[in-house]
């Protein structure tokens, strides 16, 4: 069992408690490097496991990647033993709702990426 949010209600965080959220992107590196969410982590999945300590259980923990399904993954396995964290449902959503702010397909002037 694992919390979800959708974009909508990322948005609104994202935007209203900003300083509050650790930001986890369970991508890889070559997907990070080409588009990321402000502020967020790289922590691939493969490394989580050894790095489970570098993120900041006094934030709400959101969990991130492309479509929904890693990040998932990662919030199902953490939440049954003991985290709480959230899974981002498809944070691509994130750049349909910003799209006005988009310079291009993925080349984005935004609050949202980097």
């Amino acid at each position: 069992m694992y919390r979800e949010i959708s974009a909508m209600e990322f948005k609104e965080k994202f935007l209203n408690n900003f300083d509050t959220l650790e930001l986890i992107d369970v991508r890889e590196k070559s997907e990070f490097e080409q588009i990321k969410i402000k502020n967020s982590k790289l922590i691939p999945i493969g490394e989580l496991k050894n790095k489970i300590n570098e993120i900041d259980w006094s934030k709400e923990v959101i969990f991130i990647c492309r479509t929904g399904s890693r990040s998932a993954y990662v919030t199902r396995i953490l939440n049954e033993n003991g985290y709480n964290s959230i899974n981002l449902a498809g944070w691509i959503n994130i750049v349909r709702l910003n799209c006005e702010e988009c310079i291009s397909q993925w080349q984005l002037n935004s609050k949202y990426f980097e």
